[in-house]
């Protein structure tokens, strides 16, 4: 959250945007449960504010926090100076604290929540996002993305030095215990990563319900994506859930989430990684779509894996720099 902005560029990343537009689409679906300018985002804009502006611009949503580690004072003046709109208040501080805080206000307000991190998994995201499945409303969204990369270290290493890594990291003994090596090899650590996630939402649910009368007003949770993809800084991760009561379950199938090819409740990430493409070979591609067969007559020389790669992606594939969105 913190250095991120300073040693990326979030405007130039394609994988990065190719999520965003995804994720709006998704956001974009929520009508049954409130109009979306309703709804109150928090997140991290880094210096870059991309998805902020991204959302306001295509939503409308006027109640936008960005939470930022950050106390010195040249920097949260760049931090402001660098506001695209002046509906986003900046907090600084930790997100945990922040979370917690009397200065976010959780009733009567449903919210769409992005905790983007920048560094690998810790016991400190599992952390922020139970806190916010144990504050957020009915028809709320909370997203969470981290780099998936665990070091070096962790790839050189044995695999039950891997799982003490990878348990550390974790740190909570409950949901470590049954762990065995097996499960944080390459083929399975993206399934435990994603058990992780669900454990933690599914007891916080749980503790939530136990305090509400009725079953109506209990509340639910569902896996809504679960992205995985590499672009120019790392292989990142990313992972959302929709909570809502019982009583709304019918608002819920009215969204129509899973209509949407990326929608992805099982514990194997979408990837939306792609190749690079120059704007010639982009050129072609699009015109072949959306039923491109391999092989294409005039690129002959594009596989058909990236052929393939593409056709999932296309639409949401950009043509321009994401800095059109923040001017």
């Amino acid at each position: 959250m913190a250095g991120s902005s300073v040693s990326v560029n979030y405007n130039v990343r394609p994988c990065k945007s190719i999520e965003r537009r995804m994720m709006c689409e998704m956001l974009s679906r929520l009508t049954p449960f409130d109009r979306i300018s309703e709804y109150r985002y928090i997140g991290m804009g880094a210096k870059y504010f991309v998805d902020f502006s991204m959302l306001h611009k295509e939503f409308g949503m006027e109640k936008m926090y960005s939470m930022e580690i950050c106390s010195d004072e040249n920097n949260t003046n760049r931090f402001n100076f660098n506001k695209p709109f002046n509906c986003i208040e900046m907090l600084f501080g930790n997100a945990g604290d922040i979370l917690k805080s009397s200065r976010l206000k959780w009733d009567n307000i449903k919210n769409i929540i992005w905790l983007d991190y920048d560094g690998g998994i810790t016991s400190t995201q599992l952390q922020d996002v139970e806190t916010c499945v144990g504050k957020v409303e009915s028809g709320s969204v909370v997203f969470v993305s981290f780099n998936s990369d665990l070091g070096t270290c962790f790839k050189k290493s044995s695999p039950e030095e891997k799982m003490e890594i990878y348990c550390n990291r974790i740190d909570n003994e409950f949901l470590t215990k049954r762990i065995v090596p097996k499960d944080v090899s390459k083929g399975r650590i993206d399934a435990t990563t994603n058990k992780m996630f669900d454990m933690i939402i599914k007891n916080k649910v749980l503790e939530r319900n136990s305090t509400i009368k009725g079953e109506e007003n209990k509340y639910n949770y569902h896996q809504l994506l679960y992205f995985k993809y590499k672009d120019s800084v790392a292989e990142m991760i990313t992972m959302g859930w929709i909570i809502y009561k019982k009583v709304d379950e019918e608002k819920y199938e009215k969204c129509g989430f899973s209509e949407l090819e990326f929608f992805n409740d099982t514990d194997q990430p979408y990837d939306i990684t792609v190749p690079n493409f120059t704007y010639k070979e982009l050129t072609v591609l699009n015109r072949n779509m959306p039923d491109a067969k391999y092989p294409i007559k005039e690129a002959q020389f594009l596989s058909e894996e990236e052929i393939n790669a593409y056709k999932k992606i296309y639409r949401y594939y950009p043509t321009t720099f994401e800095t059109a969105v923040v001017l």
